[in-house]
């Protein structure tokens, strides 16, 4: 939750209004959609409702480990060392056919 909270953070602070959020946690994803479920994080899970209301469009969705490994070890060194970044998946398997993503998907968690 740490780290999404510091994402969509970074993502409102560069005015970036439209963003998709995906993550191999599926207890993260499980709190934004049944929040009263998580007692210990309602302090975070309401400070990510008010982070919301500041896109236009946000979402938050859960993906295999697997595809998730670039992103996680990027995020983790730019929180340590303090700098943005964005990782831009440019192409993704969704069953049997190759997608291309837009530029404006950024895969942070």
């Amino acid at each position: 939750m740490e780290g999404l909270l510091w994402a969509a953070s970074c993502m409102r602070d560069r005015r970036i209004t439209s963003v998709r959020f995906e993550t191999d946690c599926s207890d993260l994803v499980e709190m934004t959609t049944n929040p009263m479920d998580w007692p210990a994080f309602t302090t975070e899970i309401e400070a990510l409702q008010r982070l919301q209301e500041d896109f236009e469009d946000v979402s938050l969705s859960h993906i295999p480990w697997s595809q998730n490994g670039r992103a996680d070890a990027l995020a983790k060194e730019a929180r340590i060392k303090c700098y943005i970044f964005s990782h831009i998946d440019q192409t993704r398997v969704d069953g049997d056919t190759p997608r291309r993503i837009g530029l404006s998907t950024l895969h942070l968690i």
